[in-house]
């Protein structure tokens, strides 16, 4: 079939664009699989039913075929010599059925995890663009700082700033003439989506020790109450929907994909809360929006929490979008603290945008999945019982996530295709939210990295044929009580220490202002990695009681209960290796020669066989190049039991080296004596390899140099 595409697509003489020619390439490799995973089945289904309801008569023919090739004699003993050899290379240590079927199934294991491990992180490989970091970067230095006709978000110390912030930035900065044109001052090949959205999360009582209550009741401008619903708010909307909350009751995707929360300095805020107001798409309208807001004290020091500012930017020739969140916190000193959450994501990924390399991982990537689920699906079918065994649950787990990545990629579609259906049809006036397809993009990838993580256990447990890999895995079960005593000592002493310096000197340093970053930062601190906190950090309680909680994180955790926690470990990895050095008997095969013989004949075929090191006389016969070669032998036995002393090996592995130099020593003369019939049946004998029966027809065949003995043939 690839044969035949390969043809048709050079010689038929058509010169296809590159998205027609994708959209072909995809579409014939979607129909073959629809054909392979739905058609097929639903044939043998069919066909099935009608063997057991209607069965066939069995016509038997005992007609022997004259058109196969016979055999001589010639052939026979040819066949022999290959089998032979063949069995020359099956030694006593090849014949462990068990071992040789567990063998087997690692292989088949390996194939199939090994390549689904491979195509998976290619998938990850492809589907990252380090574009997107670059963005990410670049927009956030360009909102936080100030330039030469905007103000740096982190510029802004008081609320009223916040209004210049937006004017000049946000307003200014993305409309720089008098038309509906969004294009971004600083790049102009950006452009705003949408209107930008406000919203502020108000709190009913004055922020204290205690987590705020927020405000979810209806107001008239300048937050008067109470609240009266006029006849014309229909029609002037915009002016009365600042003061009126955001439905309380979100939909059921909303409460999916938006239930989360906006971690602060001081607080973590919800997303689906607050008072919302947008502005327009034209600078005038928006100056104007802008100035009512703020006559009517839209934002106040007294119950205002935070203000939250969304907004989408879109680059089209990076084929980018720009989720931008910036947070204003009102905090209890009078200060702002300021906060910019930048997504940059590729929501718009076409076949005539994609490459071809990750069209063809793709693609690969799904044939392989469908050749997972179905060795999966078999297992199952045939033995009900394995689901109780944990690497098949593992297996399961992998099914799952595959369908629940699946099923991400397409709500993730279909989010976006609704939004860019709003997109044509909006006003000037509509906020286009890119939240919901952006928390998808970060779902992907999460999904994809517990895909990732589980495969590579999975893989782990299938590389336990290798001893690197078993022994590790024996130490870790071996050691597990005494390594999970360890760190639990640790940790117990990583709180404490947290805590304590948290409390001496949290209101002095950044790292140690919270008491999860507190001992995270002395974790860390520990490990080595000092370039953010440092000694003098913790001396702002006293010189001596700096001195005190440095000995204690820098000598004790990480000097003393560091190096525990490796000695340990490594005083179980050398029990490990010790036990399976003792348990390993020099009659089992390693993997490695399992393949080698299992692929004898694809190595052949490779080439692997013109590699071998070849026989050399040296000027010297066989019998005096076996006696150099034994008395190297001996002269390194002898050199090395001098130095080391040598174990003497046992009983059963004497018996187990006498029983296989017996087996090649007879393997070898059933060989010679093949071969010698061989070449005395093409020598003496006809074109069918039979020898004369007489003496007088023998004598007369014979070649000159054979009649002068008959008794040595060879």
């Amino acid at each position: 079939m690839l044969a035949s595409f390969v043809l048709i697509a050079v010689f038929t003489g058509f010169q296809h664009e590159t998205k027609k020619f994708k959209t072909m390439v995809v579409t014939i490799v979607l129909v073959l699989l629809f054909q392979f995973i739905i058609i097929d089945p639903i044939k043998f289904i069919v066909l099935s039913i009608d063997s057991a309801t209607w069965p066939k008569k069995q016509v038997v023919n005992y007609r022997s075929d004259m058109t196969k090739e016979k055999y001589n004699h010639l052939d026979y003993l040819r066949t022999r010599l290959r089998s032979l050899k063949s069995q020359l290379m099956i030694t006593v240590e090849h014949r462990n059925e068990k071992l040789n079927e567990k063998y087997s199934h690692i292989m088949k294991d390996l194939k199939l995890y090994g390549t689904y491990f491979l195509l998976l992180l290619m998938v990850v490989i492809v589907h990252q663009d380090p574009l997107l970091y670059y963005n990410t970067n670049a927009v956030r230095t360009l909102l936080s700082h100030n330039t030469s006709s905007t103000l740096g978000l982190k510029e802004i110390r008081y609320m009223d700033q916040v209004y210049d912030f937006i004017e000049l930035t946000l307003i200014k900065g993305f409309n720089t003439s008098q038309t509906l044109d969004t294009a971004w001052l600083q790049i102009p090949q950006m452009k705003r989506l949408g209107v930008i959205r406000l919203r502020q999360l108000r709190h009913i009582d004055n922020i204290g020790a205690y987590d705020p209550q927020w405000d979810y009741s209806n107001s008239m401008p300048e937050w008067s109450t109470p609240f009266r619903r006029l006849h014309y708010e229909d029609k002037y909307w915009r002016i009365y929907e600042p003061w009126t909350p955001l439905r309380h009751t979100p939909s059921l995707e909303d409460g999916l994909l938006l239930h989360f929360n906006h971690y602060g300095h001081d607080m973590d805020y919800p997303e689906l809360a607050g008072y919302m107001a947008l502005l327009s798409t034209g600078p005038h309208n928006s100056l104007k929006v802008l100035g009512f807001l703020k006559g009517y004290s839209w934002l106040d020091h007294r119950n205002t929490s935070a203000l939250f500012i969304d907004f989408t930017m879109f680059n089209a020739d990076a084929n980018i979008f720009t989720v931008c969140t910036l947070l204003v916190e009102n905090t209890n000193f009078g200060m702002q603290l300021t906060r910019a959450s930048l997504q940059s994501t590729k929501l718009l990924e076409s076949l005539d945008q994609m490459s071809h390399l990750k069209i063809i991982v793709m693609l690969l990537y799904l044939i392989i999945v469908i050749q997972f689920c179905r060795s999966l699906v078999v297992k199952l079918w045939y033995n009900r019982s394995a689901i109780r065994k944990a690497w098949n649950k593992v297996d399961v787990v992998i099914f799952v996530l595959n369908i629940i990545l699946l099923a991400l990629i397409v709500l993730r579609e279909r989010e976006v295709a609704k939004l860019l259906q709003l997109l044509k049809e909006s006003t000037t006036r509509d906020y286009l939210d890119f939240q919901r397809p952006t928390r998808l993009y970060l779902l992907i990838n999460i999904i994809m990295g517990f895909l990732v993580c589980i495969t590579t256990l999975r893989l782990w447990k299938v590389l336990q044929f290798a001893s690197v890999f078993s022994v590790f895995t024996k130490t870790l079960y071996m050691a597990w009580p005494a390594v999970a005593s360890t760190a639990l000592i640790i940790i117990i002493f990583l709180m404490g220490l947290g805590m304590a310096v948290a409390i001496i000197n949290g209101n002095n340093s950044e790292y140690f202002q919270k008491l999860l970053k507190c001992i995270i930062a002395c974790l860390c601190f520990a490990f080595g990695f000092s370039s953010e906190v440092h000694p003098r950090d913790m001396f702002h309680g006293g010189k001596a009681l700096g001195i005190v909680l440095y000995l204690v994180l820098v000598f004790i955790i990480a000097v003393v209960l560091m190096n525990v926690f490796a000695a340990l470990i490594f005083s179980y990895f050398e029990n490990a290796e010790q036990d399976r050095k003792e348990t390993a008997g020099r009659s089992r095969i390693n993997f490695l020669q399992f393949l080698r013989l299992e692929y004898a004949h694809t190595l052949a075929l490779c080439g692997c066989r013109y590699f071998r090191r070849k026989y050399r006389a040296r000027g010297r016969t066989v019998r005096e190049n076996i006696a150099w070669a034994m008395y190297r032998q001996e002269l390194v036995r002898s050199k090395s039991s001098s130095i080391v002393v040598e174990k003497k090996p046992s009983d059963e592995e004497l018996r187990f080296q006498y029983r296989r130099r017996i087996e090649m020593l007879l393997g070898l003369s059933a060989i010679l004596t093949v071969q010698v019939e061989l070449i005395e049946r093409l020598m003496l004998g006809d074109q069918n390899g039979n020898l004369p029966s007489s003496s007088d027809s023998e004598d007369s065949d014979m070649p000159e140099m054979y009649r002068k003995s008959k008794t040595s043939k060879v």
